[in-house]
Formats: C-alpha cells, sequence, structure tokens
C-alpha cells in the first residue's frame, strides 16, 4: 500500500481546476450542448502538465475532490444508475431477457 501525503494548501490551490478539468464534471454531448462547448474531462496525466504537477499529486486531488464535492447521496445514485444500466444492457442487447411462454 502507498502512502503519501498531500500538503492543504497545494489541494486548496489546485482543487477546483483539477476537478473541473477531470472526468469528474462531465460536459459533452449528453448534455446536448453545441459541438463548440463540448469537450472531454483530461486524464490526470494531461491535467498534470497543464497545471504544472506531478500526476500522483493531481490523482490524490482528484480522489479527495471528488469525495469533498459530492454527497454520499449522489453516489448512492450513480451506483444505481450503473446497476441499471447494466442490467438493461443484459437484458436488452445480450438477449438475457426472460421470454414469456
Amino acid at each position: 500500500m502507498t502512502f503519501s501525503y498531500l500538503d492543504p494548501e497545494i489541494y486548496k490551490k489546485y482543487r477546483d481546476a483539477v476537478i473541473e478539468l477531470s472526468n469528474s464534471i462531465q460536459v459533452d454531448i449528453n448534455e446536448h450542448l453545441p459541438p463548440g462547448q463540448r469537450r472531454r474531462g483530461l486524464s490526470d496525466r494531461e491535467i498534470a502538465e497543464r497545471l504544472q504537477l506531478d500526476e500522483a499529486t493531481v490523482t490524490e486531488i482528484r480522489a479527495i475532490a471528488e469525495r469533498d464535492y459530492y454527497d454520499l447521496a449522489e453516489w448512492d445514485r450513480a451506483i444505481e444508475f450503473k446497476r441499471k444500466a447494466c442490467r438493461e444492457y443484459v437484458e436488452n442487447r445480450i438477449g438475457l431477457k426472460r421470454k414469456k411462454p
């Protein structure tokens, strides 16, 4: 297990930028934005290059910030959404839906 220490001042300074640039907040085609406004979230490596930080620091900032940014109810909704999407995929795409006699 790796243990690292993130300086609270570094976290405060870069938290908002890391969250904004990451996949944590997705602004894309699903939001029905015009093509000029769509963007993908950057990887931790891309964010590190942009902010001139090392990748491990960005990963740690993002992981902590995601927990700070989203409350527990949001995580629960995300888990349920993923379960439902997987269930629907299995039933409709793979053909495992029970057929009525």
